[in-house]
């Protein structure tokens, strides 16, 4: 080999060794070129603490005994509704107040934590899954988010052990994915020291078993004639609560309590007011936003346990004198 072709075989191995061998020297750009993709330069993976991480497990430790002593997921769909004792024993475990501060009784949880727990029960129920949605991630997520200091210590003790249950009502005829055209509406008392709510919402999970309701309606813009989105703390038993449909039919996910119910003249005090007056769609996208971090969670769950009966369908299915997973179609 002469002097100009080693030469060029070293400056060969140097490219390599950047280019394939130990960290990336490369900029991000530069390395997606060269086939690498370094995925914790642009997006880090969010990581439990590791003071948390052996809590976490002890916790899910506690629930999968309790899910596999418990459960049943078939009756849960045949009887169309969740035993209250399996209720009582998330609450016990912690589940339903996983994220809520430890000073009024929850878990104190990050959210990342939280979707561990719920992935586990998606594996299992997809209505149980849901109802716990239903209550903690969306339910009581703005009294979490944004309720004051008095009104977490009046709500939140009972509602993080699940002796009170919790739901978001937001969805209405003309208002689902459409969040900001909400048409309940909220009138203020005369002396200001409530307000009247009136319309009807649809497709509210948990509606029916709820103690505490958090409610988007519109109230008058002060000095205008618009109107604007703001949540309220509302409870079933307020005069003119009236409950329209406990159980709406479903064909799947029946477990849960999905109804339908209207407010006629029902007086709210202003202190159950969350977040500001006039910010409810900022509370209500808030909150949906959490909500959607652990519904993916439970859907994760569900779709590894479809994987692992797949699995074990091909592996155990017999035609032809082999099993399913021996056809290269299934490979």
């Amino acid at each position: 080999m002469n002097k100009l072709d080693a030469e060029r075989q070293k400056e060969i191995q140097q490219a390599e060794e950047l280019l394939f061998a130990g960290p990336q020297a490369l900029g991000f750009a530069k390395g997606l070129f060269a086939g690498h993709f370094v995925s914790d330069w642009v997006m880090p993976y969010p990581r439990i603490p590791a003071d948390q991480q052996d809590e976490l497990d002890d916790t899910l430790t506690e629930l999968r005994k309790f899910l596999d002593e418990h459960l049943d997921a078939a009756e849960i769909d045949r009887k169309a509704d969740i035993p209250r004792s399996v209720i009582d024993g998330l609450g016990r475990v912690g589940v339903l107040g996983m994220t809520a501060p430890k000073e009024y009784g929850g878990r104190g949880f990050s959210q990342m934590a939280n979707c561990k727990v719920l992935e586990e029960i998606g594996r299992r129920c997809a209505s149980t899954s849901v109802f716990v949605n239903a209550h903690h991630s969306i339910g009581i997520r703005a009294l979490l988010l944004f309720g004051t200091h008095e009104q977490k210590q009046k709500w939140l003790p009972k509602l993080v052990t699940g002796e009170q249950l919790g739901s978001f009502a937001l969805t209405e005829k003309e208002a689902g994915s459409d969040a900001a055209n909400v048409q309940m509406q909220a009138r203020p008392s005369e002396d200001g020291s409530h307000f009247i709510l009136n319309g009807e919402k649809r497709y509210i999970t948990n509606a029916a078993i709820a103690h505490e309701l958090t409610v988007m309606a519109r109230t008058p813009v002060p000095g205008s004639d618009k109107t604007a989105v703001t949540a309220f703390l509302v409870t079933p038993d307020m005069p003119g609560f009236e409950m329209l449909e406990e159980r709406m039919p479903k064909m799947g996910i029946r477990g849960t309590a999905t109804g339908r119910f209207a407010l006629r003249d029902v007086k709210v005090p202003k202190e159950n007011i969350l977040g500001p007056q006039g910010k409810g769609l900022k509370v209500a996208l808030t909150v949906l936003d959490f909500g959607r971090t652990t519904f993916g969670a439970c859907c994760t769950g569900a779709a590894k346990t479809c994987l692992e009966l797949a699995v074990q369908h091909a592996n155990t299915r017999k035609q032809f004198n082999k099993t399913l997973g021996n056809f290269h179609l299934v490979k």
